[in-house]
Formats: C-alpha cells, sequence, structure tokens
C-alpha cells in the first residue's frame, strides 16, 4: 500500500459523493427532516455505501489486505444491503438484529475468528469462553454495530468517532507488526476523511451535504467489531481484549447506559429518542460543533488510555478496573446531574 491507494481512497469517496447526491432522491434514500430529526433540509443517505465501495475498490489492489479480510468485506455487503433496505423502507427491528446476527454468524465460520477469550481481567489467567465463544461473538458484534449505529446523530459525529478508534486500531496493529490489519484501518480512515469533508459543520458550511444513514454506521461497526476481535485474538493478536473496549469505550457506555435505561422506563432499547451522550451535551447548553468536538476529545483520550496501557504493558486486569470504574461513574452521573440542578433550582426559589 502506498500514498496513491491513500488518496484514492479519499478522492474516491468525496467525488463519488458528490456524483451520488441527485440518485439518491430517485432511490428513495433521503432523510426527511421530521420527528426526532434535528436537520432542515432533505439529505441523501449514500455516505456509508460510498465508503464501503471506495474502501473495497481500492482493497482490491492491496492483496494484503484482501487476502486476510476478503471474506469480511464480502460479508460486510450483506449488511450493507440490509442498511439500504432499511434506510429507505424502515425495517422492523427484529429482522435488523436477525440480519446482523446471521452476518456475524457466516464471518465467525468462514473465517474461523472469534472471541475465544476475555483475557486476564481478574489475575486469575485468561478467561477462555469455550462453547460460550459463538454466542459472545455475535452479541459482542451486535453490541459494536449499535453503539456505531447511536452515535449517528449529529453532524460528523459517527464518522469522526470511526476515525478515531480505527487510528488507535491501527496504530496498535502498527506496532504489532500486523500489516494487512494497519492497512485497512488506513484505507478505512481515508474513506471516512473524504466523507467527513461533506458531513461535518463549518463556518463555510452550515449543514451536511451528505449522510451515512444506518447502511454506513451499521456496517462500518460490522466492519470495527471484526477487526477488534481479530486484533485480540489467537497467536497474532496485537491488543488485548480489554484493550479493545478503551478503543470504543464512548458509544459503548452510551449504548450500554440506553439498554438499561429504557426497558426500565418501558421503552424499547433500539426506540428512537433524544436520550443519547450527544443529545445530552445539546441539552446542556452546548452548539452541535461543540458537542461533536467534545466527543471526539473524549475518545481520543479513552482511547489513549487503552494504547498507553498497551504500550506500557499495564496489567489487563488493572484496565479493566479503569475500565469498570468509568463505566460506573458514567452510568451514575446523569442522576447526580439531575439532583444537583433540582438542589440549585430549590435553592433559586428559596433565595
Amino acid at each position: 500500500m502506498n500514498l496513491l491507494h491513500l488518496l484514492t481512497a479519499f478522492s474516491l469517496t468525496c467525488l463519488t459523493l458528490l456524483a451520488l447526491k441527485p440518485v439518491a432522491a430517485r432511490a428513495g434514500l433521503v432523510d426527511i427532516p421530521g420527528g426526532c430529526k434535528n436537520h432542515r433540509v432533505p439529505t441523501p443517505l449514500v455516505g456509508g455505501v460510498v465508503i464501503f465501495l471506495g474502501t473495497v475498490l481500492v482493497c482490491l489492489f492491496v492483496p494484503s489486505v484482501l487476502d486476510r479480510y476478503g471474506m469480511l468485506l464480502a460479508v460486510s455487503a450483506l449488511v450493507l444491503m440490509v442498511g439500504l433496505v432499511d434506510d429507505a423502507r424502515d425495517l422492523r427491528v427484529s429482522i435488523r438484529l436477525f440480519m446482523h446476527c446471521l452476518a456475524a454468524w457466516i464471518v465467525l465460520t468462514q473465517t474461523g475468528m472469534s472471541l475465544t477469550s476475555l483475557g486476564d481481567l481478574l489475575t486469575v489467567g485468561p478467561i477462555d469462553l469455550g462453547i460460550l465463544a459463538v454466542p459472545v461473538t455475535i452479541v459482542a458484534v451486535v453490541g459494536v454495530i449499535n453503539a456505531v449505529n447511536m452515535t449517528d446523530g449529529v453532524d460528523g459525529l459517527s464518522g469522526g468517532m470511526l476515525v478515531i478508534s480505527l487510528s488507535w486500531l491501527g496504530g496498535a496493529a502498527l506496532i504489532g507488526g500486523q500489516v494487512p490489519l494497519m492497512q485497512l484501518c488506513v484505507l478505512l480512515c481515508c474513506a471516512l476523511l473524504g466523507f467527513l469533508l461533506l458531513n461535518f459543520r463549518a463556518p463555510w458550511k452550515q449543514c451536511a451535504l451528505v449522510y451515512m444513514g444506518d447502511a454506513g454506521s451499521t456496517t462500518l461497526g460490522f466492519i470495527l467489531a471484526w477487526l477488534l476481535i481479530d486484533a485480540s485474538q489467537g497467536g497474532s493478536a496485537v491488543i488485548a481484549p480489554v484493550h479493545a473496549l478503551w478503543f470504543v469505550v464512548i458509544p459503548l457506555m452510551d449504548t450500554l447506559y440506553l439498554m438499561v435505561k429504557r426497558p426500565l422506563q418501558g421503552r424499547s432499547p433500539f426506540s428512537a429518542g433524544h436520550d443519547h451522550l450527544h443529545h445530552r451535551l445539546l441539552k446542556r447548553g452546548f452548539n452541535r460543533q461543540q458537542t461533536v468536538l467534545l466527543m471526539y476529545l473524549a475518545a481520543g483520550a479513552t482511547g489513549l488510555v487503552g494504547f498507553g496501557g498497551l504500550v506500557l504493558q499495564i496489567s489487563e486486569s488493572v484496565m479493566f478496573l479503569l475500565f469498570a470504574v468509568m463505566f460506573v461513574g458514567y452510568m451514575a452521573a446523569p442522576a447526580f446531574l439531575r439532583s444537583q440542578s433540582a438542589a440549585s433550582s430549590t435553592a433559586t426559589e428559596h433565595a
């Protein structure tokens, strides 16, 4: 892989996105404002398709990536198709989950990649999953898919979070000598940056020209999940499973928080709503760009913790303990902030 491959992935994404904008409306791939959506104009949902196709086309000229991840990319096309139908027709959650589980099962059986060990999280040695490897792998893949999908709510957020996760993973692959993994991470980042050029809001561009769509967020979440599994399992592993958590910790914690909160409120965990982390930041008074940059900063910082733990060879149990403490704090923070706000309001009334 050389600079030409990277420039091709970037420029091909940009040019194809512009070319497909008029086609999107005729195909029904347009996000119409309304409901929980906060944009003002109909916006094409072809970003994910172009990112995926641009990456695959360049991979055709990078044999090392195609040899190792050809099957993953082929099955990812199935996830992409499901996402496209969902973008155009709004599939039922049960159908989407079934298709995502099926795609994960196909990759698992065809490539042999799976979560066979959780690593030494409790200082008692590696926790091997045994017969639980298959279901745990499928649940983990579907979990990452939904975590990535749930960040797709503010212009530039989902794409940027993916770039950050893939950058840390690519760095780990580089120092670990996993060249194909590093190459695919870099190619995906270049394609995503081409997309962000048209998606991220800027002073000279007050609205996104194109969206990633469910097709993009679910497909890229699917690929990211498998790259994390491949990087953390087997004899060629370059990270421990706990480091993978740190590379996706912000979207993962937000998803787990909603999976607990929404059922307690009598709602489906997959229902739409304004209770994601980026929504809560917007309600706190941050504008869209500030919200995105804050979440970029949080994702970059937590990824750095994971990468630093890898480089400094900090024990997996310590890294897991830090993750657990941060997760508990994240779960407790909304209730604490509400109590502080209520106390402040009461004090103001008495005054």
